[in-house]
C-alpha cells in the first residue's frame, strides 16, 4: 500500500468531510471538528506498507478522534501502534487510562483498545504497526493492556527511537523481503523498551546501537576528530564494544566513516561545480588533500575533476 491523501485542494465546504471519509475508511478512525475550529481544515496522511510493517505520517489540524466498537467491527489491526510525537502534545484515553504525549515521546498501545485523542494544538507524528505474534513473544509480562510512553531520550528507549528514524528514512531502499528480519529486530527492541531484559536480546540490542552510532557518525562527519573513543564516549560503550558493533557488518569503524564521506564529497561536487576541490574535502574532515584523493579514486574508479567533467557531458 502507498497512500498520500491532501485535503487542502478540495471544496472548502466538504474538506473535513472528505478527511473523515478517508480516516475511517483506511484506518477505521472516526473524526470529529473540534468546537474551536474555525477556518479552512488542512490536513495530509501519508501511508506504506512492506512486509509485515504499516507506516504512517499525520499533519492535519486538530479534531477529535476516536476507535470504538464500531471501528474497530470495521477493521481489526490485530498488531501493535508505535506512535512517535512531533507536536506540542495530544491527550489520549486507551483502555481507560489517560496519557498526555510531549515533543520527541514514544506512545506504544493495542492498536485494537478502545481510544480516543485530543491534540494540544493539531496532529503531527509518525507511527509504525507491528503485528502482535512478532511483538507477544518480547515482552515482559504486564498483568493489564500494553500502553506504553517512553521518552526516547535514553538507554534503549534511545535506540528503539533511532531505529525507527533510520527505518523511515531508508524505508524505500529496503527491499520487501528484508522487512521481515527489520521488523523483528524493533520488535525485540520495543520488548525491552517495555521492560524486558536487555540480555535476552543482543542481537537486537547490537542492532540498535549499530543504527545509533552510524547516527552519531553522520551527525559529526564534518569534525576531523572524528574516532572510535570520541564515538564510544558518546555512546557510553567501551571503545571495543564499538568495534564489535561493527564487526558483523562486514565494514570497519574507519572504512565506514571514509565511505560516508567520500559519498558526501562526491555530492557536494555534483551540486556545486564551482567549489574548490580543497575546500569541499576540508570540509567533509579530510585532514589531507593527497589522502583524499588516493581514497576518492580508489572509491570511484575517477578524480574529483573526472566526475565533475563526465557530469558536464552528460548535462
Amino acid at each position: 500500500m502507498h497512500l498520500d491523501l491532501s485535503v487542502d485542494d478540495g471544496p472548502e465546504h466538504s474538506r473535513f468531510e472528505m478527511w473523515r471519509t478517508a480516516i475511517f475508511d483506511t484506518l477505521a478512525i472516526s473524526a470529529q471538528l473540534l468546537p474551536e475550529h474555525t477556518g479552512r481544515f488542512h490536513a495530509r496522511f501519508y501511508a506504506r506498507s512492506s512486509g509485515p510493517l504499516l507506516n504512517c505520517r499525520f499533519d492535519s489540524d486538530g479534531f477529535h478522534a476516536t476507535r470504538q466498537a464500531r471501528e474497530i467491527a470495521h477493521r481489526q489491526w490485530d498488531g501493535y501502534r508505535i506512535y512517535r510525537e512531533s507536536s506540542a502534545g495530544v491527550r489520549f484515553r486507551i483502555s481507560g487510562q489517560d496519557v498526555t504525549t510531549a515533543a520527541g515521546d514514544l506512545l506504544i498501545a493495542d492498536a485494537d483498545a478502545l481510544f480516543e485523542a485530543w491534540p494540544t494544538d493539531r496532529y503531527s507524528d509518525e507511527s509504525w504497526l507491528l503485528p502482535k505474534k512478532m511483538v507477544d513473544p518480547h515482552l515482559p509480562t504486564l498483568g493489564r493492556p500494553l500502553l506504553m510512553r517512553l521518552s526516547g531520550r535514553d538507554g534503549v528507549q534511545a535506540l528503539a527511537a533511532s531505529y525507527l528514524e533510520t527505518l523511515t528514512q531508508n524505508w524505500d531502499h529496503i527491499p520487501e523481503t528484508t522487512m521481515t528480519p527489520v521488523a523483528g529486530t524493533l520488535a525485540r527492541l520495543i520488548g525491552i523498551a517495555c521492560g524486558s531484559a536487555a540480555e535476552e536480546h543482543p542481537d537486537a540490542v547490537r542492532a540498535g546501537r549499530l543504527v545509533e552510532a552510524k547516527r552519531y557518525i553522520d551527525r559529526h562527519l564534518a569534525d576531523r576528530d572524528l574516532s572510535p573513543a570520541s564515538l564510544a564516549a558518546a555512546l557510553g560503550i567501551a571503545v571495543r564494544t564499538l568495534h564489535l558493533l561493527f564487526e558483523p557488518s562486514g565494514i570497519s569503524f574507519a572504512r565506514y566513516v571514509l565511505r560516508r564521506r567520500l559519498e558526501e564529497c562526491r555530492a557536494a561536487l555534483l551540486a556545486n561545480p564551482t567549489r574548490p576541490v580543497t575546500d569541499i574535502a576540508f570540509a567533509w574532515g579530510f585532514g589531507s588533500l593527497s589522502s583524499f584523493y588516493s581514497a576518492f579514486q580508489t572509491a570511484f574508479a575517477m578524480s574529483p575533476s573526472e566526475l565533475r567533467a563526465t557530469a558536464r557531458d552528460a548535462q
